[in-house]
C-alpha cells in the first residue's frame, strides 16, 4: 500500500531579510555586499512515510521545523528541494483564525471553508449543524468571528477541520 504522505529529502529554505539600513551609505554597501539577507534551512534532508489510518506526531525545539513540516504536507508552502507526495484530501488547523475571515459569521467561514476544501454548497448543508453543535459557540455562530475569544475560535476552526472528511487531518499547536 502507498503511504498517504511520503517526503524524499525535503528541504524548506527561507531568506531572512535584516533589519532597515540606517543610511543609503550602507543600503548601497549591503547590496554590493550582498549582504541585506541571509538564508535559513528550516528544514534539511527530511524523509519519512506515513501511512494511511495511522497517527504520527512530531516533536522537537522550537524552530526545529515541525510547522514548516506541516505547512508544506498542507500545501500552504512549496519545498526548496525534495520530493513531497500528498495523497488524499487535507484538513489543516495550523494557526489560529488561518482559513477564516474574521468579517464573515462563524457560519459563513463554515461554509467559506468547506469551498476552499471543494466541498460543494450541498455537502456543507449536510454538514453545517453538525459542526455548529459541535463547535458549541451557541448565538455567536451568526456573529463576525472577529469578536469571537480565542478559545471559540479554536473550538469552531476544529469542528470544521474534523467535520469536512479529511484524509488526512493536520494540527498544529494552536
Amino acid at each position: 500500500m502507498n503511504p498517504i504522505i511520503s517526503a524524499h529529502q525535503l528541504s524548506k529554505q527561507y531568506r531572512v531579510h535584516r533589519g532597515r539600513p540606517d543610511s543609503l551609505k550602507e543600503a548601497v554597501v549591503r547590496r554590493k555586499k550582498n549582504r541585506s539577507s541571509s538564508e535559513f534551512w528550516a528544514l534539511k534532508e527530511v524523509s519519512l512515510d506515513i501511512k494511511k489510518g495511522s497517527f504520527f506526531g512530531l516533536i522537537g525545539h522550537n524552530g526545529s521545523g515541525k510547522t514548516t513540516l506541516l505547512k508544506l504536507m498542507a500545501g500552504i508552502h512549496n519545498p526548496s528541494s525534495g520530493q513531497l507526495k500528498v495523497n488524499g484530501r487535507v484538513s489543516a488547523l495550523l494557526e489560529l483564525g488561518s482559513g477564516f475571515h474574521p468579517e464573515l459569521s462563524g457560519r459563513e467561514n463554515i461554509y467559506l471553508n468547506g469551498a476552499i476544501l471543494g466541498l460543494t454548497r450541498k455537502e456543507m448543508d449536510l454538514a453545517v449543524d453538525e459542526i455548529i453543535e459541535f463547535s458549541d459557540i451557541g448565538e455567536f455562530i451568526d456573529a463576525p468571528v472577529k469578536i469571537l475569544s480565542s478559545g471559540m475560535y479554536v473550538r469552531l476552526g476544529f469542528a470544521v477541520a474534523v467535520h469536512v472528511a479529511p484524509e488526512i487531518l493536520l494540527i498544529d499547536e494552536v
